[in-house]
């Protein structure tokens, strides 16, 4: 890690830049990122303090026992505390108030912060700094003591900083922390949501994920209970299977705020280096070299964690050898539906239960598949069988459409909306049933669609690609836009996207019906390319990239 702390110290100094110079002054204190009109929100400067406080302390900053950070750092802590609700709560003003979980996410910050302190300069020098830390986590751990949460990661958040807190005031509050444990404890009762494949309930690989993961480590180093590393290995693996070919990670099966976000995994830098101390592999290493010279040859900043490193010598002090992500894999995770392929050229996933359940990467094009079906109030193919073929695997989902029959018996009321239309009769139409086998090609796929039963049924798999792809052949060129489309008849077309050529087709299209006018999903950020056929029919086709764009 020598080679690349100067990166991170650089890159924490140009974050103390961010803080020291757009601080904002009201009647009483100055703050960080803390104002949209009259709403104030604390955590932009909790969190700017323990990367302020790094730099402070850290004797190779250039800010290093600069007198105008100290300056700052006893400013924050006034607008922090004076913000600080009675309860000892901090709002999350978007939405929560009294909120316990951002509470626990702002003590995560600060006692990193207060430790920070403890740990370089143990003497009385910066007593008042400590002291307010330390007042203002206190009274914070009274709301955490009694208040709620919303999702599950919250839960873990919560538990973390009880525990954390436990041992804060132990030495003054005996009865308090024991009271804090036994909160703690009711939470961990519930059971921790990660299961074998390493998943926790909101797969959220873009960011809860490393929420979660930073809680069980905080646990862990609490209690030196192994169950909690355990979860953050599990998870720390299972992500290594969601790197996608160009360094981002798959973030379509979120449940989250960042489902389909193009994210780099930066903030599970520090748990991977973390991970590669406590189990010595190298995979986990890897993991972390390749995340951080990413970073640095994007010309990104290094991931926010310099004061862990700073707490953590043994982290700081670690020789980073190899680099890189598993090369190849292949990967089902049963419980969530997800299969996961990469090889040297391309990566593809699948998703059960999906509308759009197929998707692609050749290197930074992306593309993804589902199939439109608009029977009744059925809307798109899902999924509801996955199955593994010699050659690839196949799809399976069947639907049939309904209509109400009168009530048998007079209802009680003529109100549409107040009548209870559970208790009406189906009269269900014929079963449409569809099957997509994907087979692997060396530089692609090859997918075969067929429908079967009720016929007449005008479907289209829609292939969905990112707007400003070229899309060319004999016939035209065309530079695409943000929700358009086009229904490729016969033929080929290959797309351009960066540096790849991606050929497509061929195509099929008898009718132009592209969707329902309700409820229909649109391709709104993307281009879409249509195939469209009456069922019940068989086809194939193949997407696949040019030998020159192999990754």
């Amino acid at each position: 890690m020598k080679r690349y702390m100067d990166f991170l110290i650089r890159s924490a100094e140009k974050r103390a830049d961010h803080f020291l110079n757009h601080q904002v002054w009201d009647k009483h204190s100055r703050f960080y990122g803390g104002m949209s009109d009259t709403v104030l929100n604390v955590k932009p400067t909790v969190y700017a303090l323990s990367n302020v406080s790094a730099v402070y302390l850290n004797a190779k900053s250039r800010y290093y026992q600069k007198e105008k950070v100290l300056e700052a750092i006893h400013a924050a802590l006034v607008f922090i505390e004076k913000n600080q609700r009675m309860d000892g709560s901090f709002d999350f003003p978007s939405c929560n108030f009294h909120s316990a979980p951002d509470t626990s996410f702002c003590f995560k910050r600060l006692i990193a912060s207060y430790r920070l302190f403890q740990r370089f300069s143990p003497d009385s020098k910066y007593l008042e700094i400590k002291q307010t830390l330390y007042r203002i986590m206190e009274r914070s751990l009274h709301a955490l003591l009694y208040g709620g949460f919303h999702t599950p990661n919250h839960r873990w958040g919560i538990a973390a900083a009880l525990m954390q807190g436990a041992e804060l005031v132990h030495n003054t509050d005996q009865s308090f922390a024991q009271a804090l444990r036994k909160r703690a404890e009711q939470y961990l009762q519930e059971g921790i949501d990660g299961n074998k494949d390493g998943e926790y309930a909101e797969r959220s690989t873009g960011n809860y994920n490393a929420v979660v993961n930073q809680a069980m480590m905080s646990m862990y180093e609490e209690t030196k209970d192994e169950t909690y590393l355990g979860y953050m290995e599990r998870n720390l693996k299972m992500m290594l299977y969601y790197m996608e070919p160009d360094g981002t990670i798959f973030t379509q099966n979120s449940t989250r705020q960042d489902q389909g976000k193009r994210l780099y995994p930066d903030k599970y830098f520090y748990q991977y280096l973390y991970m590669a101390v406590c189990r010595e592999k190298e995979i986990y290493a890897n993991a972390a070299h390749k995340i951080i010279r990413d970073c640095q040859e994007r010309g990104d900043l290094a991931p926010d964690c310099l004061h862990i490193l700073m707490l953590h010598p043994q982290m700081e002090q670690y020789e980073l050898k190899g680099y890189g992500f598993l090369q190849e894999y292949r990967k089902y995770f049963e419980e969530s539906g997800v299969l996961r392929v990469k090889n040297t050229h391309y990566g593809y996933t699948i998703l059960k239960d999906k509308a759009a359940f197929l998707y692609l990467s050749f290197g930074t094009a992306k593309i993804h598949m589902k199939i439109g079906e608009s029977y009744c109030d059925i809307r798109n193919f899902i999924p509801e069988k996955l199955e593994r073929k010699e050659d690839g695997y196949k799809l399976e989902g069947s639907k049939k459409g309904w209509y109400y029959l009168p009530f048998q018996e007079k209802p009680t009321t003529s109100d549409w909306w107040k009548m209870d239309h559970g208790k009406r009769e189906l009269l269900y139409g014929e079963e449409l049933s569809i099957s997509v086998e994907v087979s692997e090609q060396k530089y692609g796929v090859e997918v075969c669609v067929q429908a079967k039963g009720l016929d007449r049924l005008p479907l289209r798999v829609e292939i969905c690609i990112p707007a400003g792809s070229i899309l060319e052949n004999d016939q035209f060129y065309l530079k695409t836009q943000k929700g358009e489309s086009l229904i490729l008849r016969n033929g080929m077309v290959s797309m351009h996207c960066g540096e790849n050529v991606i050929d497509i087709g061929p195509g099929y299209g008898t009718h132009e019906f592209e969707g329902h006018y309700s409820g229909e999903e649109k391709n709104s950020e993307g281009y879409t390319i249509f195939f469209n056929e009456y069922t019940p029919y068989e086809k194939r086709f193949s997407i696949c990239c040019r030998e020159r764009a192999s990754i």
